[in-house]
């Protein structure tokens, strides 16, 4: 069961919630922190919109992910067919609009409960539903130059970028068709 965070911090924000996120544990310590302090505020100023996973009862956060848009700037290092590849029309322009996956996490306690495939489908859901509201031809993401987590993505239809490792992270995309 997915709910967008939106719908709770426009309603009452009921102790559950604010329970079930603070019992929020995650291997990776930045995408936890994110949830537990940032969300709220990225909300609501509209800098991204993040997605509860809930187990079917809506009682167990299994995870969570965080979407927004994001301008990927094209240095002199990028092959003109990466861009037009890219871009779709042009190999000359300087950035293109992207759906970004800023953030991405499961649970650890409840990592048993789910297969981290079955929650990044529900997350590639909606970057499929934000696309045919507003276009785009790619999914971003920056991730951790770890191995199993570079194969997980690289599983689920994700290539590496070459452009420019931004503070050891590697950026990943995915067309989508």
């Amino acid at each position: 069961m997915v709910i967008p965070f939106q719908e709770i911090i426009r309603g009452d924000i009921s102790e559950f919630f604010l329970d079930a996120v603070s019992r929020f544990s995650c291997r990776d310590r930045d995408v936890e922190m994110f949830l537990k302090r940032k969300s709220f505020d990225f909300e609501r100023r509209n800098r991204s919109r993040s997605y509860l996973i809930f187990d079917d009862n809506g009682i167990a956060l299994r995870g969570y992910f965080t979407l927004s848009l994001k301008a990927l700037p094209f240095t002199e290092k990028v092959s003109k067919s990466t861009i037009k590849s890219i871009d779709g029309f042009s190999k000359d322009v300087k950035a293109v609009g992207i759906i970004l996956i800023g953030q991405f996490g499961k649970d650890r306690i409840l990592s048993e409960d789910i297969d981290g495939t079955e929650l990044f489908n529900e997350c590639i859901k909606t970057v499929y539903a934000a696309q045919k509201i507003i276009g785009g031809r790619f999914v971003m993401l920056e991730c951790q130059k770890i191995e199993s987590v570079v194969s997980f993505y690289e599983k689920n239809g994700f290539e590496y970028l070459q452009l420019d490792e931004k503070d050891g992270y590697l950026q990943m995309i995915r067309r989508l068709d």
